[in-house]
């Protein structure tokens, strides 16, 4: 009985599992040829030069599917969303440059504004369209367009920045090999949906009634969002602070090995998000004891025993020392993971204003732990800080749904 149940979530999910496996494959092939060919110093310098942007675009922009999920209409236009999400991004390139022209630029790996870096910047405007795109393919159910989508994104953005960094291993070419990745993203993700463009019937009473219509769910979610950013990106900020390049480069190396768990949980959110945008219940118990216990038993005995070879394996010996941290950040990302659903079922009932209490508590944690426990045990005081800090925020969430929700 177990195994059919395993034999359905997987069939259903077929599409997306082969996605996420191949994103995940080449991800960490690109971490590994990335790693190697630019040196522990560079990556550590090229992850803090991407932190600002993602810092910055996350803030305003992250998850505004749910926004345009949650709120979509049959009769809704998606050129409303898209335009949404330009004058979005056009705000997050301004505060980007605004803050490179100051003082703290050097905070983010960044000494002057060379043009290779606004050209980056804008090309993240371009991928905020992904967002809408993403929605709308959710929404009727186009989960094979949608795995086509991420899959060939992540293709193109392993070639570029492998056959940049290899023919001159430059930060300026990482960074450009990053360009391409978000203009085809952006550009792609368009075309997949253009049918529901409709720019005849585009008219701005329409695009205000639009953003009234979204405005209570995408306020929420972006104070989700800015609450959440502050231990997943500023964690490598305050290694560099505390430590140097080289360091920063150890620990974003154990966070990297790290995201296949984040890959499983992508798997499995956009079908969640399907069956519950139709039906508004899901079999989660069932879910949890047949499928997600044992897949979190076989993930945690892999990094444990497996651990140290995947690390010579991808990296090299320089990055050995990344064994304890991502052992430290696999508690966090477990309990992630067996409570990924819970914010989906927030969402979809109008109770996501409890996960951003949520990370509140788990951004006001970190900023505690990571001070005290940042300067006496290193990078392993801030992955032991956010694994903390995780764990408590999930108990926290999974309290408000047994509360609210649980029958």
């Amino acid at each position: 009985m177990n195994i059919s149940f395993i034999k359905e979530i997987l069939s259903q999910t077929k599409e997306l599992v082969l996605s996420q496996f191949f994103i995940a494959l080449v991800s960490l092939l690109q971490v590994s040829l990335v790693v190697k060919i630019l040196g522990v110093e560079n990556y550590g310098i090229v992850t803090l030069m991407v932190t600002l942007p993602t810092l910055v675009f996350r803030a305003l922009h992250s998850k505004n599917s749910d926004v345009t999920l949650v709120s979509i209409k049959q009769d809704s236009l998606v050129g409303y969303s898209y335009l949404f999400d330009l004058l979005i991004g056009f705000f997050a390139f301004l505060i980007c440059m605004i803050t490179l022209n100051l003082p703290i630029s050097s905070y983010f790996g960044i000494e002057t504004l060379d043009s290779y870096i606004v050209v980056f910047l804008a090309s993240r405007i371009i991928q905020t369209f992904s967002e809408s795109s993403k929605a709308w393919l959710i929404k009727q159910g186009k989960l094979r367009k949608f795995s086509i989508l991420e899959s060939l994104s992540v293709g193109i953005r392993f070639l570029a920045i492998v056959v940049l960094i290899s023919n001159s291993p430059t930060v300026e070419n990482y960074i450009l090999g990053q360009t391409i990745y978000s203009t085809f993203y952006g550009i792609v993700s368009i075309l997949l949906v253009r049918k529901g463009l409709k720019i005849s019937e585009f008219n701005f009473k329409g695009f205000k009634n639009y953003l009234k219509s979204i405005y209570p769910i995408f306020r929420d979610i972006r104070f989700n969002q800015i609450i959440g950013i502050i231990p997943q990106h500023f964690d490598v900020i305050v290694v560099s602070v505390i430590s140097d390049y080289s360091a920063v480069g150890i620990y974003r190396f154990a966070k990297r090995l790290i995201e296949p768990i984040n890959y499983i949980i992508s798997i499995f959110n956009p079908w969640l998000q399907s069956k519950l945008s139709h039906e508004h219940t899901f079999p989660i118990q069932s879910f949890l004891k047949k499928f997600l216990f044992p897949l979190i038993v076989t993930v945690t005995v892999f990094y444990v025993v497996l651990g140290r070879t995947v690390i010579k394996l991808i990296g090299s010996e320089e990055f050995i020392s990344s064994y304890e941290p991502m052992l430290i950040l696999l508690l966090g990302y477990i309990c992630y993971l067996l409570t990924f659903w819970i914010r989906q079922y927030l969402l979809f009932n109008k109770l996501i204003k409890f996960h951003t209490y949520g990370k509140i508590l788990y951004s006001f944690t970190f900023i505690l732990l990571s001070f005290l426990l940042g300067s006496s045990y290193g990078f392993n005081g801030i992955a032991l800080s956010l694994s903390i800090s995780m764990i408590l925020q999930k108990i926290f969430e999974y309290v408000i749904y047994k509360n609210k929700l649980a029958q």
